[in-house]
């Protein structure tokens, strides 16, 4: 029950994500303005990258790609819950939740680069606007 709490809440931001500017950081940011975050860094298992394959593609497994765009987060993130299966995976979109719009698709394509994925189709449906 609590990672379906999770990723709706990660769903629900996804689509805001798109619709808002980043807000503002603090002037003391060492990298001129850019909030650094600390993803974590899972071992690269094949559960994990299965469940890092399930989370670009998932657009498509959950059939979220038939529905008009503003109404496939609630889909896409019914869907993760019982589709995500390591507690890596599951930390791993818990880090990525506060980003927002370019960040979290660089965060998410990057991480499956670097679990051998050639492509990360929700990264590229982050980038589109709504």
């Amino acid at each position: 029950m609590k990672w379906i709490a999770c990723l709706l809440a990660f769903a629900c931001q996804a689509g805001e994500a798109r619709q808002a500017p980043a807000p503002a950081q603090s002037a003391s940011s060492s990298s001129g303005g850019s909030k650094i975050v600390q993803l974590p860094k899972a071992p690269v298992t094949d559960a994990y990258r299965s469940d890092i394959a399930t989370l670009c593609d998932v657009v498509h497994l959950s059939d979220a790609d038939q529905q008009p765009k503003n109404e496939r987060w609630p889909i896409i993130a019914m869907y993760l819950g019982p589709h995500i299966k390591t507690s890596e995976a599951h930390d791993f979109l818990v880090a990525i939740q506060p980003l927002q719009g370019e960040a979290k698709a660089l965060a998410l394509e990057t991480e499956g680069k670097r679990v051998g994925l050639a492509k990360c189709e929700l990264a590229n449906e982050w980038r589109q606007p709504m």
